[in-house]
Formats: C-alpha cells, sequence, structure tokens
C-alpha cells in the first residue's frame, strides 16, 4: 500500500512536470523579428516578433518566445528596427476605374494648367483610337462654370475627346464628342445633370452628374481584356502602398466579371469587397435594372478566394463644385438652391429599409449635411422598421456633417467613411467651395475628430482614383490637417502650411486604425485581418520607418518595403532592405 502511494506520488509529480515544460510547437514558414511590431490590438499593441504558418499567424510575441517556431525550413526576415503591422485597409475605392487611368490617359498629377495641357497634348499623340478618352483632370483649375470645349477642341481636334474630372462627378468633352451624343443648344437638361451652356445657350462641354451618361453611352466600351489589365494594374499599385484590403465602391456586372478572372489567374493581390452599383434612378447607373437584380439575388455565385459582393452602393447626392451636392442650408448666393438630393426622402426610405430588411449592407455617398441629414433620416426609418442588426452601413465622403447630426453616427450604427487626404484647403476648397458655402462651413469640413469622439467608427479610404491612394499620405493629412505633399524635411514646414481646422486633428493611432482594424470590421473581416494576433491572416506590411515616431509631417516620407498577403510577399521594394 505504501509503495502504491509512492508510485501515485511520484506520478503526480511527473504529470506537474510536464505541465509545465514548454509544449511543442509546430514549425513556423516565417518568421518577421529585429523591429517594432504594432499590432492595433488593444490587448497588446506593441510586440517584436511575429511567425507564420500556412498563412496564418501563429505567433505574436517577443524575440525570445518566437524562437521554439523556428527550425532549418522557416524563412527568416530581419526588420531591422523597421515597422510591421497590419496591411491598410481602403474602404472606398474604385479597382477597373483606377485601373483603367493607370494604363490610359491619366492626369491625375497634372497640378498646373500648363501640365494639363501638354499631358492632354501628350495623350492625342500617343494614344491611338477613334476616341481620345482621358481621366483625372483638375476641375479646380478652372472658373465655376467648368473648362470649355474650345480650348479641348484646339489640342484634340480630329475625334470626340472625352475627359473626366478627377472628383469623378464632371466631364470635360470636345465639339466632336458633344456631335456624337447629339447634345445641342436644344437638348434640355436630364434629370439630376447639368449641361453648361455659352450665352448663347450652346453646351459649352462641362457636362455634370447625370449629363454625363449623355456621352458615357456612345463612347466606346473597354474589352474584357482592357478590364482585366487595369485590375492587374490596380492591385499592383494597391499592393506597392501596402494595400491587402479594399471595399471597391461601385461595381458593375464587367468590373465582376474582370476581378473575378483576375483572381482565378491568381493575380489578385487583395481582398476585395464589391459595393454593386445600384441599379435604379437617374445617375450613376452601371447596368439595367434587371442586371442588377440578377446580380444580387445571385451573389454568392459571384464570388471567389479573394472577391465577394459585400454592399451596394447608393449616391444621395453630388459634390459641392457645381452645387449638386445637397445642403441643409442653401448655397450662397443661389437664392433658395441646397443643391440636389438623388433621390427623394420617400424613394431613400423605401430603398434604404428594403436593403436592409435583405440583410444587405449599405453604402452611400452623401457629401452635403443635407445628404448626410437624409441618409440618416433613412436608417432610422430603417431601424424602426427592421430593428437593429450588424450590417455596419457606411456614409461616405461626409464633407460636410450638420453639428446636430453628428452624435447619430453611433446612435444608428453607421460608419464614418472619411476620405481624409482631402481634410486640408486645397483649392477646391478655397477656390470652388469657400465661394459657395461661405468660411463657417468651410471650418466644419471633414470633421473627423468630431465623430470620433462621439464613439462612432471612422474609416479611411481614398476614394482613388479621383486622388492618391497612399494611406501613409492620407493618415498625414489626417493628423496635420494640411498638404502631405508640401510637408516634410525636403519641403515647406508644415508649421507654415494652412491648415484645415486644427480642432479636428486626430492622433497617429486614431488613423492607422481607421485604415486597419476599425475598416476590416467595417468590411466584417474582422475575424480575419486589420490586427496581428493569433489565428488571423498573414496580410501585413513593413515600413521603412517607425511612424509613430517621427514627426508628423514626415510620415508620408516612409516607404512600403514588403506587403504580405496570407503571408506571401506581393510586393518587395526594389533596394529594400
Amino acid at each position: 500500500m505504501k509503495y502504491q502511494r509512492l508510485i501515485a506520488f511520484f506520478a503526480i509529480l511527473l504529470v506537474a512536470a510536464c505541465e509545465t515544460l514548454p509544449k511543442p510547437v509546430t514549425p513556423a514558414d516565417l518568421v518577421i523579428s529585429g523591429g517594432a511590431v504594432y499590432t492595433v490590438n488593444f490587448e497588446q499593441a506593441w510586440a517584436e516578433a511575429v511567425a507564420v504558418r500556412d498563412g496564418v499567424i501563429q505567433y505574436v510575441g517577443n524575440n525570445a518566445g518566437v524562437q521554439p517556431y523556428i527550425d532549418s525550413a522557416t524563412e527568416l526576415v530581419d526588420l531591422k528596427g523597421r515597422l510591421l503591422m497590419p496591411g491598410f485597409h481602403d474602404a472606398h475605392i474604385h479597382t477597373t476605374m483606377g485601373g483603367q487611368m493607370l494604363n490610359g490617359c491619366g492626369l491625375l498629377h497634372a497640378d498646373t494648367m500648363d501640365s494639363l495641357l501638354s499631358e492632354l497634348a501628350d495623350c492625342q499623340r500617343e494614344m491611338p483610337g477613334e476616341w481620345l478618352l482621358a481621366e483625372g483632370f483638375d476641375i479646380s483649375l478652372f472658373g465655376e462654370n467648368g473648362p470649355d470645349k474650345a480650348l479641348l477642341d484646339r489640342i484634340v481636334p480630329d475625334r470626340p475627346a472625352v475627359v473626366g474630372a478627377s472628383d469623378g462627378h464632371n466631364l470635360w468633352v470636345n465639339s466632336l464628342a458633344l456631335a456624337a451624343a447629339g447634345i445641342t443648344a436644344a437638348t434640355p437638361d436630364p434629370p439630376k445633370g447639368v449641361i453648361e451652356r455659352q450665352t448663347n445657350g450652346e453646351p459649352s462641354g462641362t457636362l455634370r452628374e447625370s449629363a454625363m451618361a449623355l456621352v458615357r453611352a456612345v463612347q466606346p466600351e473597354p474589352s474584357a481584356a482592357e478590364l482585366q489589365a487595369a485590375v492587374k494594374s490596380a492591385v499592383s499599385a494597391m499592393n506597392e502602398v501596402g494595400i491587402t484590403s479594399v471595399l471597391d465602391a461601385w461595381v458593375s456586372g464587367r468590373d465582376i466579371a474582370a476581378l473575378m478572372a483576375v483572381d482565378r489567374a491568381g493575380e489578385l493581390t487583395v481582398r476585395v469587397n464589391g459595393a454593386l452599383a445600384y441599379g435604379y434612378g437617374d445617375m450613376f447607373i452601371a447596368h439595367s435594372s434587371g442586371v442588377y437584380e440578377a446580380i444580387l439575388n445571385n451573389r454568392a455565385d459571384y464570388q471567389t478566394e479573394h472577391f465577394r459582393i459585400g454592399s451596394v452602393k447608393l449616391f444621395a447626392d453630388g459634390v459641392l463644385e457645381g452645387e449638386t451636392a445637397a445642403l441643409v442650408d442653401p448655397y450662397l448666393g443661389k437664392g433658395d438652391h441646397r443643391g440636389n438630393l438623388t433621390f427623394s426622402q420617400g424613394e431613400l426610405n423605401r430603398i434604404v429599409t428594403d436593403l436592409d430588411g435583405s440583410g444587405m449592407q449599405i453604402f452611400i455617398h452623401s457629401l452635403g449635411d443635407g445628404a448626410v441629414r437624409a441618409s440618416m433620416d433613412a436608417f432610422e426609418v430603417a431601424r424602426a422598421r427592421n430593428g437593429r442588426n450588424d450590417l455596419r452601413h457606411h456614409l461616405s465622403h461626409l464633407q460636410l456633417i450638420h453639428p446636430d447630426d453628428i452624435h447619430r453616427f453611433r446612435e444608428l450604427d453607421l460608419v464614418a467613411n472619411f476620405q481624409a487626404l482631402w481634410a486640408y484647403p486645397d483649392e477646391y476648397i478655397t477656390k470652388l467651395n469657400l465661394p459657395v458655402v461661405g468660411q463657417q462651413r468651410v471650418d466644419r469640413m471633414y470633421p473627423i475628430k468630431s465623430v470620433l469622439d462621439s464613439g462612432a467608427v471612422v474609416v479611411g479610404g481614398s476614394d482613388w482614383s479621383v486622388s492618391s491612394m497612399n494611406p501613409l499620405e492620407a493618415i498625414e493629412t489626417g493628423v496635420l490637417r494640411s498638404d502631405a505633399n508640401k510637408n516634410g524635411t525636403n519641403r515647406q514646414g508644415s508649421g507654415q502650411l494652412p491648415v484645415l481646422n486644427a480642432a479636428e486633428r486626430v492622433s497617429v493611432e486614431d488613423m492607422v486604425r481607421a485604415y486597419t482594424a476599425a475598416a476590416a470590421w467595417s468590411m466584417h473581416q474582422d475575424t480575419i485581418s486589420g490586427t496581428v494576433e493569433v489565428g488571423k491572416r498573414a496580410d501585413l506590411i513593413v515600413l521603412s520607418r517607425n511612424i509613430f515616431n517621427l514627426e508628423p509631417q514626415l510620415i508620408s516620407e516612409a516607404q512600403v518595403d514588403m506587403t504580405l498577403l496570407n503571408g506571401r510577399v506581393v510586393y518587395h521594394r526594389p533596394g529594400a532592405r
């Protein structure tokens, strides 16, 4: 009996000893260490090392703790003091449209009249085709009435020319394009659209909102091969700036086909959540209502490893340039003109209630404070009829939000989708917006901090190809509220630059969260991405510098040295360590 008790005692000791020994671990495919790891995880904000196996994070901790995960087959990446963090999530981007601009006549960097005209002349000379199609011109280079066809006629005299503004809401066309579309002095403005005119009633060459469709309907359509090439170019550009996941904020059936084809080829190296273009109304209709309904009802069939249809995109209004954004109070000098709601309040209530009731996430372009309020009112109706849910609906742009409505984001569980890169006093604001809305409303544009302080979820998006997709530029702008392109050691000091309402500045941590964890949550992929945590996908980036230790005006000078999706390197900066 004594002997049996002794055996039992030693057995207990042996079990206890085994429990205190380090448990064997499966060796990692990849270990990244030797620098700082910002996890965007409240429970463990900082670490030193990460281990990855089969595309999934299996360890986050210190350099000593990662050693058991290393064997002879493990790939080792030495950060050498650099920063590892989650890949960026852009919650408002346009993949195929941006890729077409990259592959065609892109004008996004033409920031003076001379450079714009020079680049258009180069495109006219170098680009073949029956039409000249260009995108991304800066409409703030022109006056309130927009550019004139005569100027474009001189550059492109022999074929129709269609030049899209970077805001996506205005077109500049030449006389041959107007003729091809049959637009004359007798052509009435379409519903929700404007044909700018000369004093004699002739169309001037600027088309706004739904009037753009008159020309878009007759211009050549891109081929399936061209759209797939556009997707590839866009994805490559996204990976280069550290973007691993996007909400593509207006996809048509043709876009979906191109994205799926690229993914089947193994070349869609971002996660794409598509917002299907709403199929009814007077503006931004990508396809017939029948095609829209078929895609919406069968959206499970339009899904690949890295693509899914996650929401529906609506436009509540236009933009301040041209006074098509909907405002609570009238534009200055325009009588009682308050802009235009794309849908009546009753229509918007019905659309939002029906989509919400069907379990569909809704993404609404809401730029003016009148459109923001109308959208919120519609969600309030939907909430009363359908009850609460976890659909994480988005309102995007939010250039103006009436102060009385800021608290409603949290109350209605709405995601505030800001384009922080626009939150500085650029020429759009100073030349085109200020004269028609006044200084008081300019001073409350893009109230990011106020919305954050209300407890609402704020996410970051670029609206590329409207502007740069580089999240580091947007993060810097959100922190400083001044022009990221003029900050930095080799440029004008940030303290000397004009600022758009310094009270709305936010922290680096706030902006990083908006582009990582918060945006991932808003896309319903917070269980797989957005933070560096065990069990999540290894969608990671390595930055050349630790942006948390830099002067804010240097944030955009950091570079993405490496981008990983599922633990696989999809971008490596040439010359990076």
